[in-house]
């Protein structure tokens, strides 16, 4: 999930993402009612008694029970769901069948409680129930056909034809879902959206952006996508790319801004109306979508989500959060090097870790990579945020990255945390790994987080909040502001997006006053570009 919280003085983006869990080792997202993938047309078989559950309208009650029944509050399912795992992981597979019982009845779309409950009833010897019920959670939007194959909970289950047959039209299930999604996103958003399939990277496209915007972020994601590859996943995923014909098709959706209000009031309350520019968007690995209006750092950190997602997945592994985090932070904030490769930048994060570290406040290493995600997320979370992304950027600087998620991945068991493996890859104890870390800290350039006197200028008024695509140019430009106008979405400075504020002006500090630049930039329809003169900011 992604928000923004606000610190004294101007709104600054946070990422975290809430949690629910299954009964394997691989835990998943938070859940809400999934598309089904109409299984029944591809001729699997269904027992006498198997009724499929139907998905109830995300904006209505799905509660089936009667009127005498008290609902449960938030708190009590949470609860429900805790004894659930306490009671599987105790082998009290009565009472973890009882409590699923109860939430299914409660939350019918949810279907972790489906494919935790066929865990149940599989390692009961009930294969056939079991597998009734695996058939319910894919229906319901299921799609980890590794942890299917791979559970050991399932071994029963497995072995019954219709969990075999579901498995063998696997592809023509993630086939129709992703037609299923497009169509229902075309009947939400209507006929001025784009509906785009990238077949490459496995990602369905619903923009209501122009061709030529889409086209632009399509680019990017490949560029973000490749220099994971390079620089992340090297040593453990190059085979396939993390895409591969078993994963679910991602729906990334990049909606106006009429829209992306409408959603942020469906995903976290009406209340989320009045505060959307501290919303910037959410991946959802559940529902395998991705929703953003901001076309700059929050789809380049979401995007990151969704290859760490698939990278946990082809090991049945559930990294810390400031792993996940810090990691997907990393590439937020990037510039070019000579030869046009991506490479992650100081950015506002890394001004609040030179901050922590020069007043003695920051953590080490070793707490650090022990906070619970609770913690993380409550608990001072622009500093966890900061701190994780300075580490991985520090190691990224250390040439020891790839390295480092090789080593993690593999010796996950035995160290869930990555300290050990950070201790394994970078040179010395792990207190002096941490002190050349500080240090680093320390002697992090400072990244100016508004247009300061003396600093280049374009010489227009931008309006600070954006708008997703670009920043708006907010007034009347004067004579020798170049081509700009009243209106015009500026995105791009010497093919360098200025997606959002703070990217404006880190970009900015790279420059003179008196240097000429090219600015891209929207007018209604038309794409075009010009030169400024950067002026001296008063």
């Amino acid at each position: 999930m992604t928000s923004r919280a606000a610190t004294p003085g101007s709104p600054r983006p946070l990422r975290s993402m809430s949690m629910s869990r299954t009964l394997s080792s691989l835990s998943m997202l938070r859940t809400l009612t999934a598309l089904p993938v109409l299984l029944a047309l591809l001729s699997l078989p269904l027992s006498a008694t198997t009724t499929l559950a139907q998905p109830a309208d995300t904006n209505t009650d799905q509660t089936t029970t009667t009127d005498r029944e008290t609902e449960p509050t938030e708190e009590t399912l949470i609860r429900w769901t805790d004894e659930t795992v306490a009671a599987f992981a105790a082998d009290e597979l009565d009472t973890a069948a009882a409590l699923l019982d109860k939430l299914i009845r409660w939350q019918p779309g949810n279907f972790v409680h489906r494919y935790n409950l066929a865990c149940v009833r599989s390692r009961q010897g009930e294969s056939e129930a079991a597998a009734e019920l695996l058939l319910q959670a894919v229906e319901f939007g299921f799609s980890d056909v590794n942890l299917i194959r791979i559970d050991p909970s399932l071994n029963n289950a497995r072995e019954t034809t219709t969990v075999q047959s579901m498995l063998a039209k696997w592809d023509e299930i993630l086939e129709r879902r992703v037609d299923t999604d497009l169509e229902r996103a075309r009947d939400r958003y209507g006929s001025k959206y784009w509906y785009v399939k990238d077949p490459d990277l496995r990602l369905a496209y619903v923009c209501a952006y122009d061709q030529q915007t889409l086209e632009e972020v399509q680019a990017e994601i490949r560029e973000v996508h490749a220099w994971a590859m390079e620089h992340v996943f090297s040593g453990t995923d190059a085979a396939d790319q993390l895409v591969h014909p078993d994963d679910p098709w991602i729906l990334v959706v990049l909606p106006n801004q009429n829209d992306f209000r409408q959603w942020a009031a469906q995903t976290y309350g009406p209340a989320a109306r009045s505060f959307t520019q501290a919303i910037g968007g959410h991946y959802s690995h559940d529902e395998k979508q991705l929703v953003t209006m901001d076309l700059g750092a929050t789809i380049r950190h979401e995007f990151m989500h969704v290859l760490h997602w698939r990278s946990n997945g082809r090991r049945n592994q559930m990294h810390p959060v400031w792993v996940q985090e810090g990691l997907c932070s990393l590439i937020e904030d990037y510039d070019r090097t000579v030869t046009g490769e991506l490479v992650p930048v100081e950015s506002w994060r890394t001004n609040q870790a030179q901050f922590l570290a020069k007043t003695g406040h920051l953590l080490h290493i070793r707490d650090l990579c022990n906070i619970p995600r609770d913690r993380f997320t409550t608990s001072r979370p622009l500093a966890r945020y900061a701190q994780s992304r300075a580490l991985f950027l520090f190691m990224h600087r250390e040439g020891k990255l790839a390295e480092w998620y090789a080593h993690f991945t593999e010796h996950f068991r035995e160290d869930p945390s990555g300290v050990a493996s950070i201790e394994a890859v970078l040179d010395g104890t792990l207190d002096e790994i941490n002190d050349r870390y500080a240090d680093f800290c320390r002697q992090l350039p400072e990244v100016p987080e508004e247009v300061r006197r003396g600093m280049a200028s374009l010489g227009v008024t931008i309006d600070a909040e954006g708008t997703g695509e670009g920043l708006r140019v907010a007034a009347r430009p004067r004579r020798d502001a170049g081509d700009l106008r009243l209106g015009d979405i500026v995105t791009h400075i010497e093919d360098r997006p200025v997606r959002d504020y703070w990217e404006l002006v880190r970009v900015l500090t790279s420059y003179e006053p008196g240097q000429t630049v090219t600015v891209r930039y929207r007018r209604a329809r038309l794409h075009r570009e010009c030169e400024v003169v950067l002026k001296e900011a008063e």
